[in-house]
């Protein structure tokens, strides 16, 4: 137990690390390049990037997280899976470029086929990476996959900065997604070993395809989904509402990114490699669930108050009209972030064909707010359906989870969920309230209220029982040793 919770420790820590430094250098290059281009241009790059994304998702095919959970890889199982990549990479690329001028003449918008001829190179790219992060990753060396990544993403920040500045507009936010690639691609081959073989085997491929398939169906349903408010806001309203929402969703996913990509990854390969002892694994997934959703809900409640003044303050007046779309994603994070770990489960488990099922379920609620928003061509319609959508995704993912992992503690997750939805609303509430009854400059408000505002939350979960200082410190304690 000592020794999972060191690893669990160093690999968390040391990927909060990098996580940290990535988003930090990504957020202050798009604060520049907000104020240097228009929302319309982020509104065109977003269309683009729908289609990237979501190939992404097919040239993964859910494999990585296959290699991961299996306790003794091959080098044979890496080159199938490297080679099975770098094919369906190669062969979406060549269908983004057949299929792109089409998709510019449905948008109407001049050279949409180049960016996104462009922007398909990084499909290819990212296939010569995966086997170098996966090793690492099993091997819970998130430092060097930190550093790597800062070193990518620092370099290619700064040639996109240069490249806005000299005025040459979208080209900027196109490159600075192909250089990052190119960068920490080149990186993987310098410092880490490349493929050992190079032999594609049917059996290995059967096995773990067996695990990665009903993951990448999810994924590419969740993601399609989650990307296609971008299309529609880009089709059905004007590019400058595209913009608002993109940059509202890149605000938003800056704090939930660094918890979503420094603890899930490190809590499936920690569970992964505790998934046969019981009552080890009962203690470790109760301690991270509860602190897990103690920090998404204070983190969405700070998303919740202060986004305008966020907005504002990093990006300036021409993108207030985000805000909407802001305060709407920050609420709905909470859900979907409580949904994402309810979705290590299955994996641990091999029961990723769940993961499939729940998504077509959820997704069919939420094509119902998708038809009836572009019908009545309502933001409110769009973005309060996508809400509602992850509210119940989140219940009826816990609810099928419980059937695949029985513990005494799952009533009590539930529990703490409603405790720290419940302490959310009264901390709102009261922020609201008291910011109507005392009149004073917004900006000086909301730095008088900030700290009591999260003393007050901690405070409510102390008081429901969430938080436990003592019990916490033991705990803090026992992963030092």
């Amino acid at each position: 137990m000592k020794d999972i919770n060191k690893k669990f420790k160093s690999g968390l820590l040391w990927s909060i690390i990098g996580q940290f430094g990535y988003l930090f250098v990504t957020f202050v290059a798009n604060i520049l390049l907000a104020r240097l281009l228009s929302p319309k241009e982020f509104g065109i790059i977003a269309i683009a990037t729908f289609f990237i994304v979501v190939s992404k998702v097919l040239t993964e095919s859910g494999l990585s997280g296959a290699l991961i959970r299996k306790n003794n890889t091959t080098e044979v199982d890496n080159s199938t899976i490297f080679i099975f990549n770098l094919i369906v990479s190669i062969a979406l690329y060549l269908l983004l470029f057949f299929f792109s001028p089409y998709i510019e003449n449905f948008y109407e918008i001049d050279n949409l086929s180049l960016y996104i001829n462009v922007l398909g190179t990084v499909l290819i790219i990212n296939s010569f990476q995966i086997i170098q992060n996966v090793r690492l990753v099993k091997k819970l060396q998130y430092r060097k996959i930190s550093i790597y990544s800062l070193i990518a993403v620092v370099l290619s920040s700064l040639i996109a900065i240069v490249i806005a500045y000299s005025g040459y507009g979208i080209w900027a936010l196109i490159l600075l997604q192909v250089f990052n690639s190119l960068f920490l691609t080149s990186l993987y081959w310098l410092k880490e070993d490349g493929l050992k073989v190079f032999k594609f085997s049917k059996n290995s491929f059967r096995e773990l395809y067996g695990f990665g398939m009903y993951t990448t169906l999810s994924s590419l349903l969740n993601t399609g989904f989650d990307n296609i408010y971008q299309l529609i806001l880009g089709k059905y309203f004007n590019l400058g509402q595209t913009g608002f929402f993109f940059q509202a969703r890149k605000l938003t996913e800056i704090p939930m990114g660094i918890i979503k990509s420094t603890t899930l990854g490190v809590v499936f390969s920690t569970l992964s490699s505790i998934q046969d002892n019981k009552d080890q694994f009962d203690t470790m997934y109760h301690n991270i669930i509860r602190m897990f959703t103690v920090i998404v809900g204070l983190i969405c409640l700070a998303l919740f108050l202060f986004s305008k003044e966020i907005i504002y303050t990093f990006y300036g007046s021409k993108w207030l009209e985000a805000d909407f779309f802001m305060k709407i994603l920050a609420l709905s994070s909470f859900f979907f972030m409580q949904e994402m770990f309810n979705r290590i489960l299955f994996k641990v488990f091999n029961q990723t064909q769940k993961i499939f099922t729940l998504e077509i379920v959820k997704k069919s609620i939420n094509l119902i707010s998708l038809v009836l928003g572009v019908y009545y061509k309502s933001l409110e319609i769009l973005m309060y359906g996508y809400f509602v959508t992850c509210i119940l995704s989140y219940f009826i993912n816990y609810s099928v989870s419980r059937k695949v992992y029985e513990s005494q503690s799952t009533l009590r997750e539930m529990i703490y969920t409603l405790k720290v939805i419940f302490t959310i609303a009264i901390v709102a509430t009261l922020y609201f309230f008291v910011q109507k009854a005392i009149v004073l400059d917004q900006l000086l408000y909301n730095l008088v209220f900030v700290l009591p505002t999260v003393f007050l939350y901690f405070y409510v979960l102390h008081l429901l029982g969430v938080l436990d200082w003592k019990k916490d410190l033991r705990l803090l304690r026992s992963l030092k040793q």
